[in-house]
């Protein structure tokens, strides 16, 4: 892998509610910074994806959507790599302690949930998560997940 180009540009920081509607101005923003940090485009296809997962369950079922909610999404690049978070106040939750669901099984007899995450962890190349604060009046979730660039163009991932 190569190194990032010296002009990248400053981390990434946006403050969204917890709404919806706000995801598309969020993936303009974020489409910005990442053309400026020279994130290939088949990475920047991979990380909306993800990102779209990861604001929905918050919105949903973290904020039940509530719209006062608040979402913070920050972004850094380094050694041919994008590293998103995403920092909120909902209920705890570890989305890596969901068990994967069994994709075996007829549809019909699948628990409904889980293919989202599964998605998530099939996608990124490295997914963290820490609860911070705990213990405090406003705990707080702390996810990232990184994506290695994708070099060979579209089609590769």
């Amino acid at each position: 892998m190569s190194p990032l180009p010296a002009s990248s540009p400053a981390p990434f920081r946006a403050v969204h509610r917890s709404r919806i509607a706000e995801f598309d101005g969020l993936v303009r923003a974020l489409g910005a910074w990442c053309r400026a940090a020279h994130v290939p485009p088949a990475t920047v296809s991979r990380l909306v994806l993800v990102l779209d997962e990861l604001f929905t369950n918050i919105v949903v079922h973290g904020y039940l959507e509530a719209a006062d909610g608040e979402i913070v999404v920050e972004a850094h690049t380094h050694d041919a790599r994008v590293e998103v978070t995403l920092t909120d106040h909902a209920p705890a939750f570890n989305p890596l302690l969901v068990p994967k669901p069994d994709t075996s099984l007829p549809l019909e007899a699948r628990p409904l949930g889980g293919l989202g995450l599964l998605f998530v962890r099939s996608t990124a190349d490295e997914l963290r998560y820490q609860l911070l604060d705990a213990g405090t009046p406003q705990p707080r979730n702390w996810l990232q997940f990184g994506l290695n660039f994708d070099t060979a163009g579209p089609g590769t991932s």
